[in-house]
């Protein structure tokens, strides 16, 4: 098994708003393992982040990514490991910024990139590239690119239990009925 799941961190939006904005409910029921279809967990570094048990969420849509961008900056990961697939992005004030994807069926150093990745993505190339080439095939480093990039900028990273600030504490959401 492996994970096939998506995340997203909003930094710039209460908790309540984004609750609302996607029309979620807070259950209190803590998620010690992420197994909900949807947790979320306010980080202290100020960042809130939605924990997606499914790789295609809906919330990753663009036209979601757009609304929920409005007035902040979403950063977020998708991870496909079944067919070792990654990608992180970056949207602010309902724009894109940047887009990371690697698809092993493409090769194994298959590295994809719109708009402008933050300085982080040079450095986490270049030493995961480096991998692949000294340590050969049957392992994919450049696998870990995005994902690398996108807790460098938030902090989180779906497959870390604990961080230097602490470990997260996911509650169960819920979609509040119309």
């Amino acid at each position: 098994m492996g994970f096939s799941i998506s995340w997203l961190a909003i930094r710039g939006k209460s908790k309540a708003d984004v609750l609302r904005e996607l029309r979620l409910c807070d259950t209190a029921e803590v998620d010690r393992v992420n197994e909900s279809p949807v947790s979320g967990a306010e980080l202290p570094t100020g960042w809130y982040v939605l924990f997606l048990n499914d790789v295609l969420h809906p919330y990753i849509e663009l036209p979601a990514l757009q609304r929920l961008s409005e007035g902040c900056e979403v950063v977020g990961a998708q991870v496909e490991e079944h067919v070792m697939v990654s990608a992180s992005f970056s949207y602010r004030n309902g724009k894109r910024q940047w887009n990371i994807t690697h698809e092993a069926e493409k090769g194994l150093e298959n590295l994809e990139t719109e708009g402008a990745p933050p300085q982080v993505f040079e450095d986490a190339r270049a030493r995961n590239l480096k991998l692949q080439v000294e340590k050969g095939e049957g392992v994919d480093y450049v696998f870990e690119v995005p994902l690398e990039v996108a807790e460098a900028v938030c902090g989180y990273r779906h497959d870390r239990w604990k961080f230097d600030w602490g470990k997260p504490q996911f509650t169960t959401l819920s979609e509040l009925s119309s």
